[in-house]
């Protein structure tokens, strides 16, 4: 019984996290079509690579993830389909590691987000990025004469053990 009982928040979490990619893709489908981009198989293929994901991967990790899941597709295209992502807002470009992600926020679009990475794990968490922080930003940008068009906060460090 105690075996079943320690599987148990597993099988949740993994549940949580199928949910978590179906309501991503079918969003970025929406979105990219919204856009005027048709929604072609290497496109399809490139966001539940990163649907699923807890790290930021880079192009290569990405076209990795599908060629052994059966897909097919080239590195280039794996890089025009992560820019097409990123200027309409579903992914994030995480600088710590050159890697993406998905961005799952609702209405950042990509251009106001703040992120962990865990050093440890490589595990990032969205957070959404407070107002106050956003216009404190931009008040220090205009002080010095700059307009902002993107506000990225990465942070990294680690869970605290127990959490």
């Amino acid at each position: 019984m105690r075996e079943r009982r320690s599987r148990e928040p597993q099988v949740a979490s993994n549940q949580t996290m199928i949910d978590d990619a179906k309501v991503y893709e079918e969003h970025s489908l929406k979105e990219l079509r919204a856009a005027g981009y048709r929604i072609t198989m290497p496109r399809v293929q490139v966001i539940r690579a990163l649907a699923d994901t807890k790290k930021a991967l880079s192009a290569y990790a990405i076209h990795e993830k599908i060629i052994s899941g059966g897909g097919k597709i080239d590195v280039v295209s794996v890089y025009r389909i992560l820019s097409t992502l990123q200027e309409v807002g579903l992914i994030h470009h995480i600088g710590v590691v050159d890697g993406y992600f998905p961005c799952r926020q609702e209405n950042c679009h990509g251009k106001r987000s703040e992120v962990m990475v865990c050093d440890e794990t490589g595990d990032v968490m969205e957070l959404k990025l407070p107002q106050s922080v956003v216009d404190a930003i931009e008040e220090q940008a205009k002080e010095n004469g700059f307009e902002t068009s993107t506000i990225k906060v990465e942070i990294t460090g680690c869970l605290k053990k127990g959490r």
